[in-house]
């Protein structure tokens, strides 16, 4: 079956009677990153939610309107991290927005599943560095702004198309809820945060997704999973995602060469509408997250 007609296959029920709920899917890591060519202890938090989104605008749409098609649904993904380097600490963050059905900027036309915007920050005591991308009618804008000089406000275009794979969209995809991601041979870009903490640049790269069935020792249980190898150039991704749904990852890692650069497993996972518990008293929630 062509990968095109599989992207345009309509959402099956499970994910709206999943994602629809009027919650997200908080998710905790344990995590191990590198950084100055040494390993820290680190803690993740991946944060999964539906919402209205400007299709025109690019942001958050501050209403819901199923009759204005510049009003699309998207599958956000904010994940943060958080990590000691000595006397100070750094903080993390990307976000990723992912249309749930096909849509339409000028006259490209992309699958669900193809991500919209992805956006970075770093803070951290040296300074502040950001990133984002825009999906447009040719490709992808790149705006990056930087405290370094030689990095600092670079405008750009990327070449993207609807194959394209983003390593940020990696914890979307591989989880298939909404398309399914075949083996194969994909053009790539690296994630924004590898790019800004290891002053990479951002050539287009080719990745090779490879997967198979498996099973792994996860919270003492055996669990069956979907073992996804993504490799391009020296870069190698690896996910470990529960076969049940809602499909969770269950463990990932990214090396860059022989050098892990982060190694992560699931630690706790809830679903809640966190933007409601923001009150004294609430930080309870975060026990039941691990945290």
């Amino acid at each position: 079956m062509p990968f095109l007609f599989l992207l345009l296959l309509q959402i099956t029920p499970p994910f709206w009677s999943y994602w629809g709920d009027g919650k997200a899917e908080i998710s905790s890591y344990v995590l191990t990153q590198n950084r100055y060519n040494q390993p820290r202890k680190a803690v993740s938090v991946m944060i999964y939610v539906t919402e209205p989104f400007n299709l025109n605008k690019q942001v958050k749409s501050d209403v819901s309107n199923d009759k204005d098609p510049n009003i699309i649904s998207v599958l956000k993904l904010n994940r943060t991290k958080k990590f000691q380097t000595g006397i100070y600490d750094y903080s993390l963050m990307s976000s990723v927005f992912v249309p749930i059905n096909t849509y339409s900027i000028g006259k490209s036309t992309y699958s669900g599943g193809s991500p919209l915007k992805v956006s970075f920050s770093s803070q951290e005591w040296c300074g502040l560095t950001t990133h984002q991308l825009n999906r447009t009618e040719q490709g992808m804008n790149s705006r990056q702004l930087s405290y370094f000089e030689s990095e600092g406000d670079k405008f750009e275009q990327w070449k993207s198309d609807d194959r394209t794979l983003y390593a940020d969209n990696l914890f979307i995809a591989v989880r298939e809820v909404l398309a399914p991601l075949p083996a194969g041979t994909y053009p790539y870009y690296q994630t924004l945060e590898f790019g800004r903490l290891f002053h990479r640049a951002f050539p287009q790269q080719t990745a090779v997704v490879e997967k198979k069935d498996a099973t792994i020792s996860h919270d003492n249980k055996n669990v069956s999973v979907t073992h996804w190898i993504i490799t391009a150039g020296k870069q190698k991704w690896t996910f470990d995602v529960e076969k049940e749904y809602s499909r969770r990852i269950l463990e990932y890692q990214f090396q860059d060469g022989d050098l892990v650069i982060e190694k992560g497993k699931l630690l706790k996972s809830k679903r809640l509408p966190y933007w409601q518990l923001n009150k004294n008293g609430d930080e309870k929630y975060l026990k039941e997250l691990g945290l």
